[in-house]
């Protein structure tokens, strides 16, 4: 969709609802992702809102691969004894294409409390749709973590918050299941329910639920 007419778009939506409507999350389903999201407005004036839907925008586009595509990742435990620091890499499965980022709808927009609200939906083709059944009907744990990052960072925060929100996810599942640390552990995540966005003490705060696939988990050798 052009930029210019996205937000003459995104702009009527705005004004078309009370500012003080209530929005409820639900869960995802096969064959659509919804969630809210929200953006602090823009601190010059004259911008009407423009920063705030585009940071809207990138968000939408980051979460949404990590619902319908997943993230690969890679996790590497901290470990003292052997003095290995703690690393954890994640990267889209497939990123979104052009047309699928101009498929995703911005409905019910509004202003509260300096942020500007709206909910984020996205329907599933028939191929999205038989990944996320795959996740669910594969003995794939549902694991949960939070994390969090500096609101000042701005949308590069959130993927901050996220990104440690899915290292502590695959940390605490796996330190309750392997008794001996591994060297590695590698695999996929499907974000299986709206994410959670607040701040708290100048930061993001950011609780996600995964659907998680394990490829490997590397042993250190005895030494």
């Amino acid at each position: 969709m052009n930029k210019k007419y996205f937000f003459v778009f995104f702009l009527l939506a705005l004004f078309s609802f009370s500012p003080h409507k209530i929005f409820a999350t639900t869960e995802n389903s096969p064959d659509k992702v919804q969630f809210l999201l929200w953006a602090e407005k823009d601190a010059y004036p004259g911008k009407f809102y423009e920063g705030s839907v585009e940071r809207i925008k990138k968000t939408s586009v980051f979460l949404l691969e990590g619902a319908v595509y997943g993230w690969n990742f890679e996790y590497v435990p901290y470990d003292k004894t052997r003095n290995v620091q703690e690393i954890f890499d994640f990267s889209p499965v497939r990123a979104f294409s052009k047309n699928e980022k101009d498929s995703i709808q911005y409905n019910n927009a509004a202003e509260k409390d300096s942020r500007l609200y709206c909910r984020v939906e996205f329907l599933r083709n028939q191929p999205q749709m038989e990944i996320f059944n795959s996740y669910r009907s594969l003995s794939n744990p549902k694991i949960r973590g939070k994390g969090n990052a500096p609101l000042e960072h701005g949308f590069e925060g959130i993927q901050e918050a996220c990104a440690n929100a899915m290292k502590n996810a695959v940390r605490e599942f796996w330190r309750s299941k392997i008794k001996n640390k591994p060297a590695e552990i590698s695999g996929r995540l499907l974000l299986c329910a709206p994410p959670i966005i607040g701040v708290d003490s100048g930061q993001y705060t950011v609780t996600l639920d995964f659907f998680m696939e394990t490829n490997k988990i590397i042993d250190y050798r005895m030494f």
